[in-house]
């Protein structure tokens, strides 16, 4: 993000409610939050492999929040994103 990290951190840290199991989907580090990270840049350790535009659905496992700040503006079909997210959280979950 860059430049306006200073910005936009403290303003994502005081609206994001991160509770329970978390996934972070187009995150490499977990410098803003901690979870699961999902990147098309995965290390094959720490970053699970995730491409935003082929289908993809983590298996095994569902979360109780999903943080996606920048990958909708990404997708090919951003309906279809947000769906799979949706379908990705456990009751009550949160997808921010």
């Amino acid at each position: 993000m860059g430049k306006s990290n200073k910005i936009l951190r403290p303003f994502y840290k005081r609206i994001i409610n991160q509770t329970g199991k978390t996934a972070l989907l187009g995150f490499t580090d977990n410098s803003w939050f901690e979870g699961d990270l999902y990147d098309i840049q995965s290390n094959g350790k720490t970053i699970k492999p995730w491409n935003i535009n082929s289908p993809w659905k983590f298996k095994n496992t569902k979360y109780d929040t999903i943080i996606s700040l920048r990958c909708p503006y990404f997708a090919k079909n951003p309906r279809d994103f947000v769906y799979r997210c949706l379908d990705s959280l456990n009751p009550g979950g949160k997808l921010y």
